[in-house]
C-alpha cells in the first residue's frame, strides 16, 4: 500500500507539467489511488505482492492514464453496483470503488492477456485554462 502515495505524487507532479486543472488532477488522483487499492487489496489478496505500473500522457484535449499488473484479470465493469438508495446500515462495507472512478473518469477501457497482464485505461478530458 505504501506505493499507492507515490502514484498519487506521480500523477499530481504530471497534471502540473502538464498544466491540468487542480479539479481535474484531484478526480484523476483520486481514481489512480483506487484503482492501484484494489488491486493490493484485492488482485494481489492471497498472493505474493506483484508488479503494478502507472503512465501519464496528454493526448489533445485528454489526459490518458494507463495502470498495468499482473494480478487476476477483473473487469470494471464485473464490479456489483452499489445499492446507493438503501440506508448505509443495509449496505454491506466498500464496493463503492468502481462506482466512484467510473464518475471521476469519461471513459475507461480495460484489457487483459495471459502475456502482457491487465490494462486499465482510464481517460479525462481537460478544459484549457482560460487566460484573462
Amino acid at each position: 500500500m505504501e506505493n499507492v502515495s507515490a502514484f498519487r505524487a506521480f500523477v499530481e507532479d504530471a497534471c502540473r507539467r502538464a498544466g491540468v486543472d487542480e479539479s481535474v488532477c484531484f478526480d484523476l488522483k483520486l481514481a489512480v489511488d483506487e484503482a492501484c487499492s484494489n488491486l493490493v487489496v484485492h488482485g494481489y489478496k492471497g498472493r505474493q505482492p506483484g508488479p503494478i505500473g502507472v503512465s501519464f500522457a496528454r493526448e489533445g484535449d485528454e489526459i490518458v492514464i494507463i495502470i498495468t499488473d499482473h494480478a487476476p484479470p477483473f473487469h470494471p465493469d464485473d464490479a456489483p453496483l452499489p445499492r446507493l438508495d438503501a440506508p448505509a446500515s443495509e449496505r454491506r462495507p466498500g464496493g463503492l470503488g468502481w462506482h466512484m472512478i467510473k464518475q471521476l473518469v469519461d471513459r475507461l477501457e480495460y484489457d487483459s492477456d495471459t502475456e502482457n497482464g491487465n490494462r486499465l485505461r482510464m481517460v479525462k478530458k481537460v478544459v484549457p485554462l482560460q487566460n484573462g
